[in-house]
């Protein structure tokens, strides 16, 4: 079992290094980039996660309300937001935005109800549903999927080196630049230019591991037209079983309901 282990993980490694050869052409890159991938706790882990559950909180404003995020192989993400009726302690209204990997939707219904009535999102919150979409972090995720990747002139911040990656996905408006950190190779933070909306500034926190990969605990993130936000993730949950339904912009059956 151990041999064809080490076949599956040679396997699955040679892939996406193939998989990310045009996107990143240059040697440097792709090396700080390997690194980046095995201080996340490797191909193999990752490979073998197939959804996540995330469940915390988001403040803003001095309001905190809860949030479950559940990602799935390979571009899916459902993100909902509950928030409490002033004056009415057991009812609560949900705000959901989710995406199938091909389109993306949002909608706003009673906790709990089964009636949903979904509406199309805007392109570039698509896009960036889509960009966080499945269960593989951004960056790498970014590098699998041939992405143009670009290595900018490192910077030092607070006396620590940083790796600075620009992404330029096809299609989109949004160019990412993330900055990896010289000592421990992990995405600190990172930011998103868009010509509309403005640069939002990503801060990854806490890192925690779980199952063998790391993940960041805590979001903060920062718009200038926005404001600020800091998302907190209580627990994780692996392997959660959804239905493809739950994701998908058409109308749902009688599936699990989070």
């Amino acid at each position: 079992m151990t041999v064809i282990r080490q076949l599956i993980g040679l396997s699955l490694l040679l892939s996406a290094l193939h998989s990310a050869s045009a996107a990143a052409s240059d040697p440097r890159l792709n090396e700080i980039l390997s690194n980046h991938l095995e201080a996340m706790g490797g191909l193999t882990n990752w490979s073998q996660i197939e959804s996540i559950q995330l469940n915390g909180t988001v403040e803003r404003d001095g309001v905190t309300v809860d949030v479950v995020i559940i990602k799935k192989r390979p571009d899916q993400i459902r993100a909902t937001v509950t928030i409490p009726v002033p004056g009415k302690e057991d009812e609560a209204i949900q705000l959901i935005r989710a995406h199938d990997g091909k389109s993306a939707w949002t909608a706003t219904r009673l906790a709990g109800a089964p009636e949903i009535q979904k509406e199309e999102l805007p392109p570039e919150a698509a896009d960036q549903l889509l960009a966080d979409a499945g269960v593989m972090p951004r960056l790498i995720k970014f590098w699998r999927e041939g992405v143009k990747l670009e290595l900018l002139n490192s910077k030092t911040i607070d006396g620590t080196r940083y790796y600075a990656v620009e992404a330029s996905p096809v299609g989109t408006l949004n160019k990412y630049t993330f900055y990896i950190s010289d000592e421990t190779y992990l995405v600190t933070h990172y930011e998103n230019d868009h010509p509309e909306n403005g640069r939002t500034i990503t801060q990854l926190n806490d890192y925690n591991s779980d199952h063998g990969v790391f993940i960041p605990m805590v979001h903060v993130i920062e718009n200038e037209q926005t404001g600020r936000s800091v998302m907190t993730t209580s627990s994780i949950k692996f392997g959660v079983g959804i239905y493809e339904d739950y994701f998908s912009a058409a109308m749902p059956t009688a599936s699990a309901r989070l």
